[in-house]
Parts: C-alpha cells; sequence; structure tokens
C-alpha cells in the first residue's frame, strides 16, 4: 500500500512539474514575442522624424509590464530605443493592451488611435492608456500624448493609416478610423452602416469646438439643433461649437465621411 502511495505522489509531482514547465514556456514564448514586436517599434521609432527628445514610457501587455527609454543623441553617443521588461524606472504613462492588438498593431491591421478609441472614458478600448501613481500630467499631456502614439505606433516614411470599413471600430453609434490626433485637432475615418445613428447618445451630442464632416460617399440625414437635413456625397458641412449634431443612414446604401475636429478643447 505505501509503496502504491509513494508511486502515486511521484506520479503527482512529476506531471505537477510539467505543467510547471509547460506553463512557463509559454510564459518565455509569449515574452519572446512581446519584445520582438516591442524591438521593431521601438528600432522605427529610433529613426522618426518626431523624435527629438528623451521620453520614457511603460507598455503592459496582458498585465505584465514593460519598459522603453527613447535616448537622443548627444556627444555619448547616439540615440537609442531600448525595450526591457519590467516597471520603468519613475512614474510615467503607460499603455495597456494585450499581445492580440500588439500583433495587429504590427501587422498593420489596426492603427493605434483607432484601437484606442472609445465613446465615453469607461468604454473597454484594445489599447488605453493609464498614468502611473506619482506621476503629474501638464496640461499639454494629453494632445501631446496622443500625438506620440500616432508616431510611436506608426511606421516607415511616410507614416500611412489604411482606413475603410474593414479599419474601424464601433464608437458613438458609427464605425470610425482615427487618423492623427493633436493638441486642437483630432482627424478620422467615418462609416455608416444602413440603419446605424451616430451621436445618438445625449451625452455625445454636442462639442465645445468646432467640427466639420465631408461626406464622400452615400447620403445621410444630419439632425442639426434638431433638425433634419438630407445630405449628399460631395457635400461637407460644418458643426459650429455647441450644436448638437446626430448624423443617421435610414437609407439602404452604407455612408463613408472624413472626420475634422479642431479648436481649443478638440
Amino acid at each position: 500500500m505505501k509503496t502504491i502511495i509513494k508511486n502515486q505522489k511521484r506520479i503527482f509531482l512529476t506531471l505537477s512539474t510539467l505543467l510547471i514547465l509547460g506553463s512557463l514556456k509559454v510564459t518565455l514564448a509569449q515574452d519572446a514575442q512581446i519584445k520582438t514586436i516591442l524591438e521593431t517599434f521601438a528600432k522605427d521609432y529610433n529613426s522618426d522624424l518626431t523624435f527629438k527628445s528623451d521620453r520614457s514610457f511603460g507598455v503592459e501587455v496582458d498585465k505584465e509590464m514593460w519598459h522603453i527609454n527613447a535616448t537622443m543623441a548627444s556627444d555619448k553617443g547616439p540615440s537609442q530605443v531600448v525595450v526591457a521588461k519590467g516597471q520603468p524606472n519613475a512614474p510615467t504613462f503607460y499603455f495597456v493592451t494585450n499581445l492580440r492588438t500588439l500583433k495587429e498593431l504590427d501587422q498593420g491591421k489596426m492603427n493605434a488611435l483607432t484601437a484606442g478609441v472609445k465613446a465615453f472614458s469607461t468604454d473597454y478600448a484594445p489599447l488605453d492608456i493609464e498614468v502611473m501613481d506619482g506621476f503629474q500630467p501638464s496640461e499639454e499631456f494629453v494632445g501631446e500624448v496622443l500625438a506620440f502614439t500616432f508616431h510611436f505606433w506608426t511606421k516607415g516614411i511616410p507614416e500611412m493609416v489604411p482606413f475603410g470599413q474593414h479599419y474601424t471600430r464601433g464608437t458613438h453609434g458609427a464605425q470610425a478610423a482615427i487618423f492623427y490626433y493633436d493638441t486642437g485637432l483630432r482627424t478620422g475615418y467615418g462609416f455608416l452602416h444602413p440603419g446605424q445613428h451616430a451621436n445618438e447618445h445625449p451625452l455625445s451630442k454636442s462639442n465645445p469646438f468646432s467640427s466639420m464632416i465631408i461626406l464622400t460617399k452615400g447620403k445621410v440625414v444630419a439632425r442639426l439643433n434638431e433638425v433634419d437635413y438630407e445630405i449628399e456625397a460631395g457635400n461637407a458641412f460644418f458643426i459650429p461649437p455647441g450644436m448638437t449634431h446626430e448624423v443617421l443612414n435610414p437609407f439602404d446604401e452604407p455612408a463613408e465621411f472624413v472626420l475634422l475636429m479642431f479648436g481649443e478643447g478638440a
């Protein structure tokens, strides 16, 4: 009987060891994938024309933190962008994402700003931005970090953003792909399926800044200050600050448009 129990214990310990080793192997393989992808973006950013100041930030991938230090060239050596696992050395901002999204960014299947788009702060986004305890953002932080997000996660020269229905995510009742954000400027592409209704939610209906919608395909009903206007492709319409605006597609064909938001607060 004792021999049987001992053998069972050995089998249990062997299985446990195999499970631990298997889990470790998976973790190491995932870490290798993450590091390879992050280093690809780091190498590209090292040649980016907007890389003009030192920057340190984090990237949390599936709850594991990595940090990236970008250092400008000096008399001590050339510029470098270094990736390492672990927390940043000092409080800073960090991206929150997962390996699946990281692969989509790497393969150009999704733009980083599109991955981060959401109607409200409580919404989920596959790429988000958080700040560490002790980090004190400046008043210009939001515009600066959104512009940096575009440049770090967009490869090549010129930095190109593919767009179209299959590059969008749902937000504000429509489909959107973001082009570029900066202080006082937001630009993107919108797609409305038949039956979709953008900005139907009361908190989405007005902005404190100006907007311009450039309709490139199909037609829509623009509900401006509760008055409906039918607008066809080939026209652009201006939305001043404070005007309520909804865009509906009650027609049989999809509609596509370019969205510009600009001015103080954008």
